[in-house]
């Protein structure tokens, strides 16, 4: 397995807008330079578990070809990115009516929860390494160095892109310099985050019933 095949095969899924996307999309709008960094730390917590897990345990497998499984993983996953979403709308709108700030400002640490909890309960990304990294690791390469690999190159590549995310955001005029253009990307990072989870929700919900 080389860096190059890995970066090939993880590109479509690193630039695909997702939850950890959103996550860091809201947290810079509120002003965190930072907040690709942490975002990106938790994901990558989460996907080295999961690539660890996939890899060595079987329990990946398990998991991927367990419908019932998988249902609740997408229910759960729902609905926490549900609360993720909401959230930060809670606290803008209670800002608003007692007059204060209009930027809700997520704590550094819950980003970096949020992260990790926002790809591991993901179906999406253990399908990744469950289903598409197993069928593209060469017969003269290890699992584990398959694993290894893809898993590192998944990682340097969405820090990378959730840091370049964060520093449009924060540090372009256009939009660093204008509160409400902030406000309106924390706006549809978050709705995003509600639509996702509903989304995963619902599929959850009608393939369980």
């Amino acid at each position: 397995m080389t860096v190059a095949a890995a970066v090939l095969i993880i590109l479509p899924f690193v630039l695909a807008p997702g939850a950890s996307f959103a996550l860091t999309i809201s947290g810079a709008a509120a002003g965190d330079r930072a907040a690709g960094l942490r975002v990106g730390l938790g994901t990558s917590i989460g996907i080295a578990l999961i690539a660890a897990v996939a890899g060595i345990s079987g329990v990946g497998l398990f998991v991927a070809s367990n419908e019932l499984i998988r249902v609740w993983f997408e229910i759960v996953g729902g609905l926490l990115l549900i609360g993720f979403g909401v959230r930060p709308l809670m606290k803008f709108w209670r800002a608003r009516t007692r007059g204060g700030a209009e930027r809700s400002e997520p704590r550094p640490v819950r980003l970096v929860a949020w992260g990790f909890v926002a790809v591991v309960t993901n179906v999406k990304a253990l399908a990744l390494y469950v289903i598409v990294v197993p069928s593209n690791i060469p017969g003269e390469t290890s699992a584990f160095e398959g694993y290894a690999t893809i898993a590192a190159v998944h990682i340097v590549m969405l820090l990378a892109w959730l840091a370049l995310v964060t520093a449009l955001v924060t540090q372009v005029p256009l939009i660093a310099d204008k509160p409400r253009i902030a406000i309106v990307l924390q706006a549809l990072a978050t709705g995003a985050l509600i639509v996702m989870g509903v989304q995963s929700t619902v599929s959850g919900l009608v393939l369980l019933l």
